[in-house]
């Protein structure tokens, strides 16, 4: 087990470095720059703008900035004029924001929180860990039930409601929201108080969790359904077992496999940042923080964001994988 989880461990570079390599490719083919975007900002002499871009190496070969980026490069150190190894992203080393002109990290200014202030990482984290949450506590029995009770009205009222909640947008159903209990009824605050540590996650839980309850109650009814009708099923039920032991011990401990294949990459994308669910409910977490940064072209921010979301996404799927042994031992990583 410990050599297949270092080898996959491995295959995080090669990962990373293809998902850096097309982010820069993107984010360099658009139009426009970090210092001529941002409509907060005055609008820069041709010399000064000059001088950032040579003190974020802007002005470099396109190849070299890359490379600079993702692996390392070699800079004087201003106090001892000797040359020293600067380490790029898949050394930990995010770089500079170019908002801030260099003065904040991507790091500090991502991860860092203050007695005040929580970190922008958890925001985006919270709000997913409650929106899968929510999700899992009502998807799970609700597709079970709809497969146990199939073809009857409670089948019919869990597919419409799933169905629904799929159809339906999380931009589409947290404006409805917004509108409805925030305008409308007022019970909750169009701008949020985040010093409340309840009222405010409401919505955005509830928004961004519908859609995930509705995908994972069709996928338990669907796996819950294959798995009753196997052989195993009918032999347990053959020799008088009832249908609490049957349920519990033979579905569905069975028809949890497929739940267990998505929940990596639904997790990594859930604390990573919800984009609109964040935008729509003005929430500081990493998903505004995105759409902020590709507005303003901080290349850095952007490329961090994107290596730090497929870390979380390849993470995911290793952990998924080293699950699959606990849940069914019948699977090994030979």
């Amino acid at each position: 087990m410990a050599a297949y989880i270092l080898r996959r461990v491995l295959w995080f570079v090669p990962v990373l470095f293809c998902v850096g390599l097309i982010t820069f490719m993107i984010a360099r083919s658009t139009p426009g720059g970090p210092f001529d975007t941002d409509p907060n900002r005055r609008q820069l002499s041709p010399s000064t703008e000059k001088v950032l871009r040579a003190r974020f190496g802007l002005d470099l070969p396109v190849w070299r900035q890359f490379t600079r980026y993702m692996f390392f490069d070699i800079e004087t150190d201003p106090k001892t004029k000797q040359p020293q190894i600067v380490w790029g992203a898949l050394g930990g080393n995010l770089g500079p924001t170019y908002t801030s002109r260099g003065a904040e990290t991507v790091q500090h200014y991502l991860f860092t929180s203050t007695s005040s202030k929580p970190s922008r990482f958890s925001y985006s984290a919270r709000l997913g860990l409650q929106a899968l949450a929510f999700a899992l506590i009502i998807g799970i029995p609700l597709g079970v039930l709809a497969a146990l009770k199939q073809n009857t009205w409670i089948d019919y009222v869990a597919l419409f409601v799933s169905t629904t909640f799929v159809a339906v947008p999380p931009f589409i159903s947290g404006l409805l929201l917004l509108i409805i209990f925030a305008v409308g009824l007022g019970w909750f605050k169009v701008i949020p108080d985040w010093s409340d540590p309840i009222r405010p996650w409401v919505l955005p839980t509830l928004t961004l969790g519908m859609s995930t309850m509705a995908f994972i109650t069709r996928l338990t009814r669907a796996s819950v359904l294959e798995v009753k009708r196997q052989d195993y099923v009918r032999t347990a039920r053959a020799k008088g077992l009832g249908d609490l032991s049957v349920n519990t011990r033979h579905i569905l401990r069975n028809a949890i496999l497929p739940l267990v294949t998505i929940m990596g990459p639904l997790l990594a994308g859930l604390i990573t940042g919800a984009f609109f669910t964040e935008l729509i409910f003005q929430i500081p977490g990493m998903g505004n923080v995105l759409l902020t940064s590709i507005g303003k072209r901080d290349y850095s921010m952007i490329m961090g964001l994107a290596l730090f979301y497929s870390f979380m996404l390849t993470a995911g799927n290793l952990l998924v994988d080293v699950a699959y042994g606990v849940v069914d031992p019948r699977i090994s990583v030979s």
